[in-house]
């Protein structure tokens, strides 16, 4: 009970206390509570340049040109004379099939096509002579014309025997072996011409405007790093996919040293003409979902931090070109993008721009 008078006493201090200290903050004005500080951004200007028009699409390698070597007849193989990825000329002997009966053939018809010329010259000095009618010589040049015909066509039937390179190339593996039948569904071997090369790559028809023939081509490949390939376009496809609305574009590579090979997936890079266009610095474009936006520093009205949606095009070391949006001479936050919000004033500090 003696201690009740020491709490009673406590109590009316501490409640003395709070009034007052309310008393002071309701005569306290809202500003000197907080006062919101004005943060330092880098920005830097939307600027016009003149940049190189380049298109970038992935494309595979083909060979210029390319065939399976197959026989055209049904035979047995009598001898293969070339080695896997042997190097050709046109007009090589690859494969000779069995061919007695055919020479025996070709023997046959040439003996008969030399005995109607001779006859057909002994009958021409005769009827020179009057001793017979013209008919028996018109007769006889028939005979040494069907002769003539069977000696083409026994010819023919041993030249489907010796199977050729077509063109110079590289050969690929062996599919049959000496002694076995082939038919025109056996594939020998292949034969690639990749001297040259075709790269196959689709454009976006919205972009076949740029597109023309002869326009320069840089490729490479991930297979070999550090090189680049250089070609032309040599070809615009006349029709639209429908499914992804591209066009197929056709280069031609060069590929003397032979590193590259057909089928091989590459980067390519289509050089344009010269054009000028609005570039803002890649770290102060923002990215969401499929939307692109900058944060851009309105002077006009006192420095404050505005969100505005770009349409970009063509990328550039450091650089994003941007197609609509924004104007040159305007400046957007490229340093503490994280750090503000649509709104805020700023205290803009222009970056050093680089070349």
């Amino acid at each position: 009970m003696k201690a009740l008078p020491w709490l009673t006493a406590a109590a009316v201090v501490g409640a003395l206390a709070l009034g007052l200290w309310g008393l002071g903050a309701a005569h306290q004005r809202p500003a000197d509570r907080f006062v919101p500080g004005v943060r330092a951004v880098g920005v830097a200007s939307v600027t016009e340049r003149e940049i190189d028009d380049r298109l970038e699409a992935l494309g595979t390698t083909a060979s210029w040109e390319s065939i399976e070597i197959r026989p055209t007849v049904t035979e047995i193989i009598g001898e293969i004379r070339f080695s896997d990825g042997q190097m050709v000329a046109a007009g090589d002997l690859l494969v000779t099939l069995v061919q007695d009966e055919e020479r025996a053939r070709l023997a046959e018809a040439s003996t008969f096509r030399d005995e109607q010329e001779r006859e057909v010259r002994r009958i021409e000095s005769l009827v020179a002579r009057k001793s017979l009618p013209a008919n028996q010589l018109d007769e006889r040049r028939t005979l040494l014309d069907v002769a003539r015909a069977r000696v083409a066509a026994a010819q023919a039937a041993l030249a489907d025997r010796n199977i050729r390179a077509p063109f110079a190339g590289v050969l690929g593996l062996r599919g049959a072996s000496a002694g076995a039948l082939a038919n025109p569904q056996t594939v020998i071997t292949t034969l690639d011409d990749i001297v040259s090369l075709r790269l196959d790559f689709p454009v976006p028809s919205l972009l076949q405007g740029s597109l023309r023939i002869g326009q320069a081509v840089a490729a490479t490949t991930p297979a070999l790093p550090g090189r680049s390939f250089s070609g032309e376009v040599i070809g615009i496809d006349s029709r639209v996919n429908p499914v992804d609305r591209s066009v197929m574009v056709r280069a031609r590579i060069d590929n003397r040293d032979l590193a590259l090979k057909p089928g091989m997936l590459m980067n390519v890079l289509l050089q344009g003409a010269r054009r000028k266009a609005l570039l803002i610095p890649e770290e102060s474009l923002t990215h969401y979902q499929r939307e692109h936006y900058a944060l851009r520093v309105d002077a006009a009205k006192g420095n404050r931090v505005e969100r505005v949606d770009v349409q970009i095009g063509q990328r550039s070391p450091g650089f994003v070109e941007i197609t609509g949006g924004l104007s040159a001479g305007e400046r957007v936050i490229t340093e503490g993008i994280t750090t503000v919000r649509p709104g805020d004033v700023v205290e803009p500090r222009e970056m050093r721009e680089r070349p």
